[in-house]
């Protein structure tokens, strides 16, 4: 990052914080209106953005009238994606769906936006975590970037925003009672999903549709199921990408054993154990490497003593709370859909040092500055495409032909490194057999079949990585 961009001061965010909340509803602090947008209001908030920061900061305003362009610039092309004005010109084999991971409090995921959005960079315009959220709502779903490298239709394919915000969850369920909330957020999703979907599958072509970060989970989709039981949607096949992650979460494992293979005692805790990706890592994990002792924790307590209890011939040891199983593993597998915060009392007498944690959420579950700062390693679950043609490599199409990496400080470290879901959806896609789909709950037999498909079309470990930068193991 450029040095010069450093360092917009907190008193410029607050000014074009507090120029926007005045000047109309979209600004202020009640909950947004997550209903996709007209194309006028985006572009209308667009300019009051590019105006604030003209107003209340320093930033060179020929700088900022070109990265104002660049956003309009997205924005506009979104609606003809979405109006179908603008085509990729070739019907797809798949599309990788992901939704936002940024939120209105914090800047872990601020990056993954500013490819598309200069305009909302904290560090050059002094845009406010909240006002680049607030740009964003209303945004139709849209093509992020491609797959084109083969000439094979099936191998094809496109990465697209199922336009689902973090925020939404906490906005519309501060008040568990609240049924008018409920109802709101569930009118909304389904909005969405129809809308990802309609476009998806008739505007651009996909037939196989891959899930990423939490668009899988329950509430959401049902592993998938709300979509298929879209009307239009009868011939899509939905993958969760459990299947890939919970694969290349066990290569990840057995490269750091390799490089450190006595550093461990010969254990391994795992947080979300009851969980369904949680779940199926346990079994993983004791059938990968039966020599390591398994103890796992999940907020669920009953359900994951119960698992535990069924596992037949399975030992796996059961803890009472997060830190216990950080106080007791020094190598951690995380497959929370929550952050720890390391900051929190809680954690105040957990020794991190010599810690390799291993995070296969996005987002993510823990910050890596927090874990680096008390002695720990942090690694995600990545994969690399070594296929012969590059089918699951990002060609840039909305990034200047450099491949979007989902963020510089958010994302993936490599230019052909992709996410373990979305490789699981390009390899299901290439074998044009639905029955390779994950479906629901992930199963160790899923987690096998999708190996199998990794390794015949040349998917192995990513360099070892988080927060879109390299990871030395000391």
């Amino acid at each position: 990052m450029n040095a010069m961009h450093v360092g917009r001061s907190a008193a410029e965010r607050d000014a074009v914080t507090d120029h926007l909340k005045s000047s109309g509803e979209d600004w202020t602090s009640g909950t947004p209106n997550f209903h996709r947008s007209t194309r006028a209001d985006m572009l209308k908030k667009l300019e009051q953005v590019r105006d604030a920061v003209l107003l209340n900061t320093d930033a060179a305003p020929a700088e900022a009238e070109a990265a104002y362009e660049d956003s309009y610039t997205f924005v506009d092309q979104s609606f003809d994606f979405y109006d179908g004005t603008r085509t990729l010109g070739v019907e797809l084999g798949r599309a990788f769906l992901v939704p936002m991971r940024s939120d209105r409090v914090r800047d872990a995921c601020a990056s993954e936006s500013i490819p598309f959005f200069p305009l909302l960079d904290p560090h050059r315009f002094g845009v406010s975590s909240e006002v680049r959220m607030r740009t964003m709502y209303g945004l139709p779903p849209t093509v992020l970037d491609t797959y084109l490298g083969s000439d094979n239709p099936v191998e094809t394919g496109a990465l697209v925003l199922a336009p689902l915000y973090a925020d939404m969850a906490a906005d519309l369920w501060r008040d568990p009672a609240d049924i008018g909330q409920a109802m709101y957020l569930s009118s909304v999703v389904h909005t969405v999903l129809a809308d990802t979907v309609a476009f998806a599958h008739r505007r651009l072509g996909a037939k196989y549709l891959g899930l990423g970060a939490i668009l899988p989970h329950p509430s959401l989709t049902d592993f998938g199921r709300k979509i298929r039981a879209l009307p239009g949607a009868e011939a899509v096949t939905t993958t969760t990408g459990h299947g890939g992650t919970v694969a290349m979460l066990i290569e990840t494992i057995r490269m750091v054993l390799r490089r450190q293979p006595t550093r461990f005692d010969g254990r391994i805790g795992i947080l979300g154990g009851a969980g369904s990706i949680g779940w199926s890592t346990v079994l993983a994990v004791r059938a990968a490497f039966p020599e390591l002792a398994v103890c796992a924790f999940d907020k669920r307590r009953d359900r994951m003593r119960s698992l535990a209890d069924s596992a037949d011939r399975i030992e796996i040891g059961c803890a009472d709370s997060a830190a216990e199983i950080l106080m007791s593993s020094r190598l951690v597998v995380s497959a929370i859909t929550e952050t720890l915060d390391l900051d929190d009392p809680a954690y105040a007498d957990v020794d991190l040092s010599g810690t390799v944690w291993i995070d296969d959420s996005q987002p993510g579950s823990v910050a890596r500055d927090q874990l680096e700062t008390r002695g720990g390693t942090l690694l995600w679950v990545a994969g690399r495409d070594g296929s012969v043609n590059g089918f699951m490599t990002r060609d840039g199409y909305r990034t200047g032909g450099v491949a979007y990496n989902y963020g510089d400080g958010s994302g993936l470290y490599g230019h052909t490194t992709e996410f373990a879901c979305g490789l699981e959806a390009a390899v299901v896609a290439a074998s044009g057999d639905r029955a390779n789909a994950v479906t629901g709950p992930v199963t160790f037999v899923d987690v096998q079949r999708i190996s199998m498909l990794f390794e015949r079309y040349g998917v192995d470990l990513a360099p070892l990585q988080s927060f879109g930068r390299p990871v030395e193991l000391a």
